[in-house]
């Protein structure tokens, strides 16, 4: 049995702007204390404003919204909570027919699902490096664990395998 799809909570009926003239718009105020946007994207809260406008191709959609999303830190690899601000700065086409390829459209129906867009804007809010702080030492790289919780107890051979042969050598020298 094909298991039924949840329906996006960031679905918005802007029908009527379709039907009024140019410039008619209307005022769209979030807050969610918690929403899960995507199997892969929870933001709590999100809260924000944007503004919807009909143009002649479209709605266009302006505003700011604030959240906050998990990632994991570069070195550490621990959960890290970290404010992002979502700019809303997009045109959904209409009819669906006009938009060039990979753009947002908005349907017949009216309905415009805003869930790909903010997941889109939140995973691009992510910096490239995350720390979960400026002093993270990271994982050690032999048994994994995380140095931030205490030394590991790996002894690391500090010479470069490729100058091996090179240490056999030094010893011998040391011998003599």
């Amino acid at each position: 049995m094909k298991e039924k799809q949840r329906l996006s909570r960031l679905r918005f009926n802007f029908g009527h702007l379709l039907e009024g003239g140019l410039g008619a718009r209307r005022d769209v105020e979030l807050d969610y204390p918690d929403i899960e946007i995507s199997e892969d994207v929870n933001l709590s809260p999100l809260k924000g404003k944007f503004r919807a406008t009909r143009t002649s191709r479209g709605i266009y959609l302006n505003g700011k919204l604030e959240s906050t999303i998990e990632a994991e830190c570069t070195r550490c690899l621990d959960t890290v909570t970290l404010p992002i601000e979502i700019q809303i700065d997009d045109l959904y086409y209409h009819p669906a027919h006009t938009a060039p390829p990979g753009e947002f459209v908005i349907n017949e129906d009216g309905i415009l699902d805003l869930a790909p867009l903010i997941r889109e804007l939140s995973l691009l809010a992510i910096p490239m490096q995350v720390y979960c702080r400026d002093a993270c030492k990271g994982i050690c790289v032999q048994c994994g664990k995380n140095l931030n919780e205490g030394e590991c107890d790996c002894v690391f051979d500090d010479i470069d395998p490729r100058l091996a042969a090179l240490r056999v050598l030094l010893e011998d020298q040391d011998e003599s």
